[in-house]
């Protein structure tokens, strides 16, 4: 007779990067830290270092929907979380995926460029899903792109009249006198956090910051909570960064 599984599942939907900085691994490496178990449908391969993104090979979207088919049907799915979409084709079929779970919160990161600043995804393929979405997770120029608006507090307004429950917009790209301020947008009310800056770049910040999200949502937190705890991990995580090559830190996730 077989016990039931005490780790709750997060459903991880994003690119793979062979450097493990970001993507795939991240959300893997995130969502265990949180004590949940991933399960990973990975939309792209890429060529990529710690530097940047250098080419974007989407995976074909019937393979990402009969895997998903599978888990689903084989797995009590508690959480969903969506990084890089891979591709314009992929996209509908990720909004097919999350239809398949409904009532499952989701975490959605908004990526649409690399960290050396290449575009890899447009504001088109994320449109859809924001509707779906528990939370997004944008940072300040993304939320600009979304939204078409300037200041933070207006790209949440848009943004929250597009669907999702909550916005958090972060701070570190565009953060100043030392201090990153990240503010959770969600029913008319707004919270704020505030974290040292700290001196390196790093590759994987959002991709580790949101799957760590999705796995306290999939524990059974409240989001307030949820957005608390996986700040402060994602902050211990990009602390204890390391630089494996000539390029970005990556957070160092895995708690020693």
């Amino acid at each position: 007779m077989s016990l039931p599984n005490p780790k709750p599942v997060v459903l991880c939907i994003s690119g793979h990067d062979p450097g493990g900085g970001a993507g795939i691994q991240a959300d893997i490496e995130a969502v265990a830290a949180q004590g949940c178990h991933a399960a990973s449908l990975i939309t792209c391969l890429t060529v990529q270092d710690s530097s940047n993104v250098y080419e974007v090979l989407p995976v074909q979207p019937d393979i990402l929907l009969k895997q998903a088919v599978k888990i689903i049907e084989d797995y009590p799915v508690a959480a969903i979380k969506i990084g890089l979409i891979g591709s314009r084709e992929s996209a509908p079929v990720i909004w097919q995926i999350c239809q398949m779970l409904p009532g499952i919160p989701m975490v959605l990161d908004t990526v649409l460029a690399s960290g050396g600043g290449r575009g890899i995804s447009a504001t088109d393929w994320l449109t859809p899903l924001i509707p779906l979405s528990t939370l997004i997770t944008p940072n300040r120029r993304e939320a600009r792109e979304l939204s078409g608006e300037r200041t933070p507090d207006a790209c949440a307004g848009k943004l929250l009249q597009q669907g999702c429950e909550a916005v958090l917009i972060t701070g570190a790209d565009e953060s100043s006198h030392g201090q990153v301020t990240n503010t959770l947008y969600r029913n008319g009310e707004t919270r704020h956090w505030q974290w040292p800056k700290l001196p390196q770049s790093y590759h994987g910040s959002g991709c580790t910051l949101a799957a760590a999200i999705a796995a306290r949502l999939a524990l059974g937190e409240s989001l307030a909570d949820a957005a608390a705890k996986a700040q402060a991990y994602t902050w211990d995580s990009l602390q204890q960064g390391f630089q494996p090559g000539a390029g970005q830190h990556i957070p160092g996730r895995i708690p020693t």
